[in-house]
């Protein structure tokens, strides 16, 4: 059976949400890295890390993000298959050679992304893009996705970064607004949107999960993962 690791918070942004189903689906057993108990990441065939209130952005990078993005540095480079979603996202790029920028004006829209040349259609979407901080993708991976202010999903190696929140049900993200603080006028759009396209969310939440999988070989067993080479900025 194949294992996934997940690291999250446990107050926000740690819901599974799509990825719950997907990984069942799959044979995949879980085990949680709480960020609020920081320790070594444990060995799986697949690392999961979701969305935090936190920033990687410029300066505002604190000690305990450095060290996150040290770890997803180390375990992609040894060729393990990692999946960034939102701030996770961030991490990879950050981890693996690109830059994470402060924007002016938070994100917060239902929208469809602007897909690649080549790369799988699922990208498109429409997905939940809420964030305050834009990806610049490293220059050595493909990016996938875009609007016009970042890159919001790209690959590297055998991982992706989304920054869409491709896991969320209309449920979840609701529990994640109120958690944040977010007005009712902000999320509540969202959140209705959502809802009203909760069966195609899902299919393309499926699809693209599906698209990583077949890309990544996530579901491959420990140990056939050859050695990877040095990520620009690796010490």
């Amino acid at each position: 059976m194949p294992h996934a690791l997940v690291l999250s918070h446990d107050w926000i942004a740690h819901e599974l949400g799509h990825l719950e189903a997907w990984l069942d689906v799959h044979g995949f057993s879980v085990n949680r890295v709480l960020r609020e108990q920081p320790r070594a990441l444990p060995p799986a065939d697949l690392l999961i890390v979701l969305g935090s209130p936190a920033s990687v952005a410029g300066d505002e990078c604190p000690p305990a993000s450095l060290s996150e993005v040290a770890a997803v540095r180390d375990w992609v480079t040894s060729g393990r298959p990692c999946l960034g979603i939102c701030f996770g996202a961030q991490v990879l790029a950050l981890a693996t050679g690109g830059r994470v920028r402060r924007m002016a004006q938070p994100f917060e829209r239902y929208a469809a992304l602007d897909v690649a040349a080549g790369a799988p259609e699922s990208i498109h979407g429409p997905w939940v893009v809420w964030h305050n901080d834009g990806i610049i993708a490293p220059a050595s991976s493909e990016v996938l996705g875009s609007l016009d202010h970042a890159d919001l999903m790209f690959r590297t190696r055998r991982a992706w970064g989304l920054q869409p929140h491709v896991e969320v049900t209309a449920a979840s993200l609701e529990r994640m607004a109120v958690a944040l603080g977010s007005p009712l006028a902000t999320y509540g759009p969202i959140v209705e949107q959502l809802r009203a396209d909760d069966e195609g969310n899902a299919a393309h939440a499926r699809a693209l999960l599906d698209a990583f999988l077949d890309d990544t070989g996530a579901g491959r067993l420990r140990g056939d993962e050859g050695p990877g080479e040095d990520l620009p900025g690796q010490r």
